[in-house]
């Protein structure tokens, strides 16, 4: 009788909002770094064809982000 637990676990619930608000979070932040990422990416490029360059990128799709290699030949 004395182990008996209240009914709903309002504790538990709490966690998995935190967990999903964290997750949505991480989420957010990567989708924003590639966008800034592929934005930088660009204008390095553009200054490199303007100083008269040859831009070489290569890209690396991973799971839910992207790594670029920058190269620029003059």
């Amino acid at each position: 009788m004395g182990n008996e637990r209240p009914a709903g676990n309002k504790g538990g619930k709490l966690w998995i909002m935190i967990g999903l608000l964290i997750a949505v979070f991480g989420l957010g932040m990567t989708f924003m770094t590639n966008t800034m990422n592929v934005k930088k990416i660009d204008a390095m490029t553009e200054q490199c064809e303007k100083d008269g360059g040859e831009a070489i990128v290569s890209k690396e799709k991973k799971f839910l982000s992207t790594n670029y290699s920058f190269k620029c030949n003059q």
